[in-house]
């Protein structure tokens, strides 16, 4: 099974997971990992490693490209050529939700990177757009 981190500023990977768990359950081999301002960069490379443990197959999800989380897990995607890692930016809750129902699914984790990333952005609309692509197959009722 591929294990799924969540790294990003502040508290965000803690409150994205309670909102996964309440729509999912609880979900095994999915880390959180809040990058707070009284931690380094050290810090958060070392809680990262520890994060890892012995998995083979890993899909980091972070908040934003560029930043001190992406970066990090970026380096370490590169230098830790045992494994494999895929780091996405642009984290929000139709991505992890995806990542989360979808890993047993796909063999390659190159697939189910393209599979995350596309819900990532499917899952980013506007109100009115939806209503006038396809005001028939709309339901705003009841949710998830």
């Amino acid at each position: 099974m591929t294990k799924i981190i969540v790294l990003a500023h502040g508290n965000f990977p803690s409150g994205i997971l309670s909102s996964l768990e309440l729509i999912a359950g609880k979900q095994e081999d999915i880390i959180g990992i809040n990058f707070l301002a009284s931690m380094s960069s050290d810090d958060l490379r070392n809680q990262l490693l520890t994060a890892l443990g012995d998995s083979k197959h890993v899909l980091i999800l972070t908040d934003l490209l560029g930043g001190t989380p992406f970066n990090i897990a970026s380096t370490l995607s590169i230098s830790e050529e045992d494994r494999e890692i895929k780091v996405l930016s642009g984290l929000n809750l139709a991505m992890l939700i995806e990542a989360a129902f979808s890993r047993n699914n796909y063999q390659e984790l190159d697939s189910l990177t393209e599979k995350v990333l596309s819900s990532a952005q499917l899952g980013v609309s506007e109100f009115l757009k939806c209503l006038t692509e396809d005001e028939e197959q709309v339901e705003f009722e009841g949710g998830i």
